[in-house]
């Protein structure tokens, strides 16, 4: 760790305790999760950054949830998974090649 980044963690801490999301950090993780799926080239995505935060908004007020309870890599499958199965993201590994 560099000195600065006490600083930063600070300040991300600070925007996130002005947000209404009540497990602030899980959402964070979820949605640095959600970006990063966005840039990975195994993936392609359907809908818009601004559709899927909608998705993700509407999908959470109807009481869908992620969890960090059982660490990061089931985070990151349970992520994965909602983003399939709600046709937001397409594995290219399981594409059809006639599509």
């Amino acid at each position: 760790m560099k000195p600065g980044d006490k600083d930063k963690l600070n300040q991300c801490l600070d925007i996130l305790d002005t947000t209404d999301l009540g497990l602030s950090m899980v959402w964070l993780w979820t949605w640095s999760t959600i970006k990063g799926l966005m840039k990975d080239e195994q993936y392609k995505f359907t809908k818009s950054e601004d559709e899927v935060w909608d998705m993700l908004s509407e999908a959470v007020t109807k009481g869908y949830g992620f969890s960090l309870e059982y660490g990061a890599e089931q985070n990151y499958e349970d992520i994965t998974d909602w983003l399939i199965h709600n046709e937001i993201m397409i594995d290219l590994m399981f594409e059809d090649d006639d599509d």
